[in-house]
């Protein structure tokens, strides 16, 4: 080739990795010089390397690369951990080493053995070799092994120019004695982007980049660092002689690696190499022997196509020139190069992490070559979890909390909790959790709800859903374990006692008092009908009305037909807890007298009341919002009077209360600020007393939160 731009180009690149670089050889050993070059990748070797005079007369037969230690304490530029850096260069190592003339041992049985004999470190492993070397062997088997350590595994910005660096120390030790055998450091440095000095290696990286292989690209613009490390072991003519030419294998990959494979996804494969011979991969040692065909000849000249493309947009990207020369020299290494692609589709209840796929290209005269894809693991996982079972459901106030077993999968990923108001449809996903546990927040008490639970792997695979559980939020717990009476009513509430909406309606033929020690607990939807001239009293005792939006509770006349005043109301006279939520109180003589108690009261509708909708009395303490009072004639909607009377009322509604909405003679200022009293501008002579109220809504608060 005539002298070119490109040729300059190259010099200056070569000059700048020399430079960098910065390696002395060591080549003799007791003064004997110990070099015998493997290939033609010697020659350009610029790094250290050693043959020991043992490895000289004690050539082993077999072995076996071990795990490489990761370069610790510093942060990449390409999205790789340490620990997947190491992974990744010792796989291009041993790419190479499978080509030399040793039986080597697969990497994935390396693994099964190192971790079956509770070696889990290379800090631990290289303590092994110089302490038992021939225990290492008894454990995998092989007559030598590699050890490596990761120096250089980053991309590097100068300027406009990207370079990429991969780097190694690597030592072989023998096993019978624990002697070093051959040991090599070296760093390969290569400008990223399309500056490559050889057209193979430049179609190659370019073909990662194409396929969006970005960690392919990187390692196969640094393939000669193991290609030339390897080169510097000393083998004898003997066993080089022996070994016939392989076909070439260029680039090996997974082309949409990433995501776990499940049932019935295709993982793809390519291999790039010579042309006429047959091609094969293994999945590990889940599946092997799974055949590759050649891709048609438009694939492939569609690649080669985007392959020159990409090549002539980098050099026009880093402010280069594609020479003549270079750009037919890709085209032809493209032309000259066949493509076969393989694939396997995962089937149901398969399950394989980890693994490694490697690449067969046998020529006609049976020689066969190998290759690794040193970057890419595979996951094939279409094995769901186990149903989850044993789920159990506690109430809480406003929620459930839910447990169940855990299950036993080592790919767990999470648990999906599922709800519906029926047992057997509508179930939507509520919560997902990572643990055997969950709260389920903003439930409406009472409400029953149903509850399932799957769990869900790594690879998105989900179990079955375990039985259904049945779970109510209540705000006090075993409200349903209390007696239940019913459905008629009367006289003293001995203990506690819940009434529930099943056994509606309800009765009160005579007084129904609840005395210092009981308590009255009233479930969403109950519905209470009085006989004339009776009351609900709370004499020291607790209520605890637990209504809501849309399922209130109802205290109302025994006839629907009985005039206002038909029943005396509901009394708090000494109250313990008292709790009025979304209550709807009709036709009594008072709808609600409070004496001596704090309430709190939410969502409570007082109407049609033949005296007074609300009575306060001494050291009457209620706290009301969100309420209605409405309709009520006698005295109207509130009435207060005696001492310590300091009610709190906000956002509710006063109307149509005759003769006054609100009349109070007690001498403190009662505050009822903040409320509706009927239309925009209330008329002042709807109050009595001294009361303030205003400012005053302006109109209907909007709803008000479901308590």
């Amino acid at each position: 080739m005539k002298p070119t731009r490109f040729k300059s180009i190259a010099c200056l690149v070569l000059l700048v990795v020399a430079v960098m670089a910065g390696c002395t050889h060591v080549v003799q050993e007791d003064k004997t010089f110990l070099i015998v070059a493997t290939s033609e990748a010697f020659k350009r070797f610029s790094g250290e390397f050693e043959n020991t005079a043992y490895f000289k007369k004690h050539k082993p037969v077999s072995v076996a690369v071990l795990p490489f230690e990761a370069l610790e304490g510093k942060a990449y530029s390409f999205n790789v951990d340490p620990v997947e850096s190491a992974q990744v260069v010792r796989r291009g190592m041993y790419n190479h080493i499978a080509s030399l003339p040793f039986r080597d041992l697969e990497l994935y049985d390396v693994n099964r053995r190192l971790h079956n004999a509770g070696l889990k470190s290379a800090v631990d492993m290289d303590a092994l070799i110089a302490e038992n070397p021939k225990k290492m062997k008894s454990i995998l088997g092989v007559e030598a092994v590699v050890t490596g350590k990761v120096t250089h595994f980053d991309r590097i910005y100068i300027g406009i120019y990207s370079q990429i660096a991969v780097g190694c120390e690597v030592k072989m030790w023998d096993l019978n004695s624990g002697n070093l055998l051959w040991r090599a450091k070296h760093v390969t440095r290569a400008h990223a982007g399309g500056l490559s000095l050889s057209p193979i290696g430049l179609a190659m990286a370019t073909v990662a980049s194409v396929w969006n292989l970005r960690e392919t690209e990187m390692l196969s613009q640094t393939d000669d660092l193991f290609r030339e490390i390897v080169s510097t072991i000393d083998l004898p003519e003997s066993m080089l002689a022996a070994r016939k030419p392989a076909p070439r294998i260029d680039l090996f990959t997974a082309i949409n690696p990433g995501k776990p494979f499940t049932v019935g996804k295709k993982a793809r494969f390519r291999i790039i190499g010579d042309p006429g011979c047959s091609a094969f991969f293994d999945l590990g040692d889940f599946k092997s022997g799974l055949e590759m065909r050649v891709v048609s000849s438009e694939v492939k000249q569609a690649l080669a196509e985007e392959v020159v493309a990409a090549v002539q947009r980098n050099y026009q990207e880093t402010g280069h020139t594609l020479t003549p020369e270079l750009l037919a020299a890709v085209r032809q290494e493209m032309a000259s190069r066949e493509i076969y692609e393989g694939s396997y589709t995962v089937e149901p209840d398969e399950e394989a992490y980890g693994l490694l796929a490697k690449a067969y290209l046998v020529d006609p005269a049976g020689t066969q070559a190998t290759a690794i894809d040193a970057v890419h693991t595979m996951v094939i996982d279409s094995l769901p979890p186990a149903a989850v079972a044993a789920v159990a459901a506690e109430p809480l106030d406003k929620g459930i909390r839910l447990l169940w077993a855990s299950n036993a999968e080592a790919d767990l990923a999470a648990y999906e909790v599922w709800s519906s108001h029926t047992p057997l449809s509508g179930f939507a996903k509520v919560a997902v959790v990572e643990k055997n546990a969950a709260l389920i927040s903003d439930v409406a008490n009472f409400e029953k709800l149903y509850f399932k639970v799957r769990a869900v792997d790594r690879a998105a695979n989900a179990g079955d859903f375990s039985q259904f559980k049945e779970a109510v939020a209540l705000p006090e717990p075993g409200l349903f374990n209390l007696p239940q009476p019913g459905p008629s009513l009367g006289g003293d509430v001995s203990g506690k006692v819940l009434l529930v909406a099943e056994k509606n309606p309800y009765t009160v033929q005579s007084d129904l008092t609840v005395a210092a020690g009981a308590t009255l607990y009233l479930a969403p939807g109950v519905e209470i009908r009085f006989a004339p001239d009776t009351a609900l009293t709370i004499a020291g005792g607790d209520l605890m009305a637990y209504g809501s939006a849309n399922r209130p509770i109802r205290l109302v006349p025994a006839s629907a037909g009985d005039e206002a005043g038909a029943w005396r109301g509901v009394v708090l006279d000494g109250a313990g807890r008292s709790v009025l939520h979304h209550v709807t109180i009709q036709r009594a003589v008072t709808g609600l007298t409070v004496t001596d108690s704090a309430p709190a009261v939410v969502g409570v509708r007082i109407t049609g009341s033949a005296d007074a909708g609300l009575y306060l009395k001494d050291n009457a303490k209620p706290n009301i919002a969100c309420s209605t009072v409405s309709n009520n004639t006698g005295q109207g909607g509130i009435v207060i009077e005696g001492e310590g009377v300091s009610p709190i009322i906000r956002d509710s509604i006063f109307e149509a209360n005759e003769p006054f909405q609100v009349q109070s003679y007690t001498p403190l200022k009662i505050d009822l600020s903040g409320n509706y009293w009927g239309q925009a501008d209330p008329d002042s002579q709807w109050f009595l007393g001294d009361i303030l109220w205003q400012p005053a809504l302006t109109q209907k608060p909007e709803a008000c939160p479901d308590y």
